[in-house]
């Protein structure tokens, strides 16, 4: 079960039991109250460490369950150095295996695909999908060895919310294990009934840890979105001393792995972690009259600019809304949650009842540990991926994932799209808001390698999230 901190870390952070303790973590790399050393994203010593002992031990969201469409489909997953094939063996089976032939180590599959049979572009050896061997060439030629020794090797993995996992360890806790508290919190939003609409990768100049700490807080927005809560959207001059005033505050919550923040309203009426709560239904746009229009323009800018996390359903209803007529005492947010609920419904859309309690626990976005993001929302999330592009730890690759509710007739029926992977973010189509976190990356990068800057000082109150990550990741890093 997952041990809750207070939402708040202050003073000596707690090491959980089986944690490695403070000094056998070398100096160079060693956290402070709330402070990080650069070392941990500049040093390649340190990249080499996390692809050998962090990567190797943690489960990992390799793809979506949508992404085989059929018996015979594959996905590679890489992470640095490793490489990983993740099969549909069966209609109800996935596995996944090492991603190297046995007889002398070639990759077997590149990208996404489909085959009958797993084959060496080598010299042609062939598996079947359950991984067992089923050609040598010549095998009279080899020294004799059983079908077993010649089969591919396992690669733990398990699924939760339509995601498949692996993890390399096979000693490692069961997937729903290591997720907790993620599967409960996360239950209202039905995961599993949302598939891919868009997919998109980015090769950025930082490390993977850089541009995965932008989307782990939104102390950041004030700073690199003052166009968000704007009349004009177009404004993305310096935020005001009045707009700072004003800005929102999303304060941490940190579990025994993974961690969340919750954008909770304005800081100087939200001032108590443990009161504030997130609300979908508390939204709005700052210089606009009328609270309908308020509340619908700060629904349908995060469609028209981001392409996700709301939906051309919420849009449609977000515009219904500007001229609803609202019922004494009822706010535009309750309004157009239930213009929201009757328009999908009517759509042939399952609706899941979310409680004011579960949108608070459920918060703004979490740090799925070790390199992935979920943002909680009805109907329409964002999954964030981040991972080391070869060996340069001032490089990564960023994904974004578009995820969308389909309707329920439609829960069986494949799905196909195009991934697609861009060597420069401003090729990609990625809107206004995602380009300024991305524009970020390079100037975080060149910042860190100044003589002048030895680490991170983290907020205590809206950054935990980040020195969360880099508490558990001692855990793997500086145990056996």
């Amino acid at each position: 079960m997952s041990v809750v901190l207070e939402p708040k870390l202050t003073g000596k952070t707690p090491w959980f039991a089986g944690d490695a303790p403070p000094e056998s973590v070398p100096e160079k790399y060693r956290l402070g109250r709330a402070y990080v050393p650069k070392t941990r994203y500049l040093n390649p010593e340190f990249l080499e460490l996390e692809l050998d002992k962090l990567f190797t031990r943690t489960w990992q969201i390799a793809c979506r369950e949508e992404e085989l469409t059929g018996v015979g489909s594959y996905v590679e997953y890489e992470i640095g150095k490793h490489s990983i094939l993740v099969v549909r063996e069966s209609r109800t089976a996935i596995s996944a295996y090492f991603n190297a032939c046995r007889h002398r180590g070639t990759r077997l599959a590149k990208g996404r695909g489909r085959v009958g049979s797993i084959i060496c572009p080598f010299h042609g050896w062939r598996w079947n999908l359950d991984g067992s061997i089923r050609l040598v060439l010549d095998r009279e030629e080899f020294v004799p060895r059983s079908d077993e020794h010649l089969g591919l090797v396992r690669v733990r993995t398990e699924t939760w919310g339509g995601f498949v996992f692996i993890n390399m360890d096979p000693d490692a806790a069961p997937l729903l294990d290591y997720l907790d508290p993620i599967p409960r919190i996360f239950e209202p939003f039905h995961y599993e009934n949302m598939r891919i609409r868009w997919q998109k990768g980015v090769v950025l100049p930082c490390n993977w840890k850089t541009v995965l700490d932008g989307f782990l807080e939104a102390y950041h927005v004030a700073g690199t979105h003052p166009q968000l809560h704007r009349f004009d959207k177009a404004n993305t001059n310096i935020a005001s001393m009045k707009e700072l005033e004003n800005r929102t505050w999303s304060p941490t919550t940190t579990y025994e792995r993974h961690a969340h923040y919750s954008s909770v309203g304005q800081k100087k009426s939200a001032t108590d972690a443990s009161n504030a709560k997130k609300d979908p239904t508390a939204r709005g746009t700052s210089g606009t009259v009328d609270p309908r229009e308020a509340f619908a323009l700060s629904v349908q800018y995060i469609y028209d600019d981001m392409r996700g996390l709301e939906n051309e359903r919420s849009w449609r209803a977000a515009e219904a809304l500007k001229t609803a007529e609202l019922p004494e005492g009822q706010g535009p947010g309750a309004a157009f949650m239930k213009i929201y609920h009757d328009l999908v419904v009517s759509e042939g859309y399952e609706w899941n009842d979310i409680s004011p309690e579960q949108w608070a626990e459920a918060g703004t976005a979490w740090n799925v540990f070790p390199n992935s993001i979920l943002l909680p929302n009805q109907g329409s999330s964002f999954m964030y991926r981040s991972r080391p592009y070869g060996d340069d730890p001032n490089q990564c690759l960023f994904e974004i994932f578009g995820l969308d509710q389909v309707p329920a007739s439609e829960y069986d029926t494949k799905r196909e799209y195009d991934p697609q992977v861009f060597e420069d973010y401003r090729d990609a189509d990625l809107g206004e808001v995602f380009s300024q976190d991305l524009m970020n990356t390079k100037e975080i990068t060149v910042g860190m390698h100044s003589p002048s800057f030895d680490g991170h000082r983290l907020s205590e109150d809206q950054e935990m999230t980040i020195y969360n990550h880099h508490r558990v990741a001692d855990r793997f890093l500086w145990t056996d």
